[in-house]
């Protein structure tokens, strides 16, 4: 749940935003004519893009291009708060913003990953603690300092230690990519994103996805993730020493005793003594 929420508009766009989420919360976002800046002040975050999965810590960030996306955000802390900055690029913005020196970050030219994390970096610190500063001193916030501070932000992040990664993706920003069908499937095979959550990731209807989903695998989308779930865990209980806690959560269920019984239903065994029955073979 969003607990607090500041921001500060642009042209009556969202360009700078300060979130503290109670956790464990789940926030979709939708980003279709914009690419958006995403830094983690305190807290974890499990960001879920159509083709990647990556894990986000305390002064880490991402670069997101535009897509569909879920970020699950986490706190270990006994505060059990997240606070996150994101800073929206909106394409309208940046060209006004150069003008007729429009940089090559903002042209497309191709294909490109969805995200590009960045890990932490202090010159990215300093610049989160500038806006810690203006939220802090809103009077102070005009259209002219927004500005600069996009500016300032993109310039950054061309000195840190993977500058190569992040022109290259700056380059396609603002060019939806459209992962192919096996590509979202396969990559969340083993999430416990839901089957509504995989239709908004391709970019579908639920009833279009359930409907291609049959045509690509020949069976129903719950059928075979479930499949593919036990089968992961099969060869994880029999090859690795991890609990059955853990393997549970490996492959996307949620519940260990709903995977007990998936599982039992599926071998007609529950998955510590099937673990056992391989062992004394």
């Amino acid at each position: 749940m969003i607990i607090d929420r500041k921001h500060f508009n642009l042209k009556n766009k969202c360009v700078i935003e300060k979130l503290h989420i109670k956790t464990p919360f789940r926030y979709g976002a939708v980003f279709q004519n914009e690419a958006c800046f995403l830094y983690i002040k305190d807290g974890e975050s499990t960001l879920n893009s159509p083709i990647e999965n990556l894990n986000l810590n305390v002064s880490e960030s991402v670069l997101l291009k535009c897509g569909n996306y879920f970020a699950d955000l986490m706190q270990k802390s006994k505060h059990k708060n997240c606070e996150i900055f994101v800073i929206h690029l909106h394409k309208d913005i940046l060209q006004e913003l150069y003008k007729d020196e429009v940089p090559s970050f903002i042209k497309s030219n191709g294909n490109n990953p969805f995200v590009q994390k960045i890990e932490k970096q202090n010159i990215i610190d300093h610049f989160i603690t500038s806006l810690e500063f203006y939220f802090q001193n809103p009077v102070l916030v005009n259209d002219e300092l927004l500005k600069l501070k996009i500016k300032e932000l993109l310039l950054l992040l061309l000195q840190t230690n993977n500058a190569d990664n992040i022109i290259s993706l700056f380059s396609h920003l603002f060019t939806p990519r459209q992962a192919n069908f096996k590509e979202i499937i396969q990559a969340h095979l083993f999430s416990n994103i839901t089957i509504p959550e995989l239709a908004i990731l391709s970019g579908r209807s639920l009833s279009t996805f359930k409907r291609d989903f049959e045509s690509y695998f020949n069976d129903t989308p719950a059928n075979y993730l479930k499949n593919q779930k036990l089968l992961k865990a099969n060869e994880l209980l029999a090859s690795t020493d991890f609990s059955v806690r853990e393997i549970c959560y490996a492959v996307g269920f949620s519940d260990t005793s709903h995977f007990t019984k998936l599982f039992k239903w599926r071998y007609n065994s529950t998955p510590s003594n099937f673990r056992k029955c391989q062992v004394l073979k």
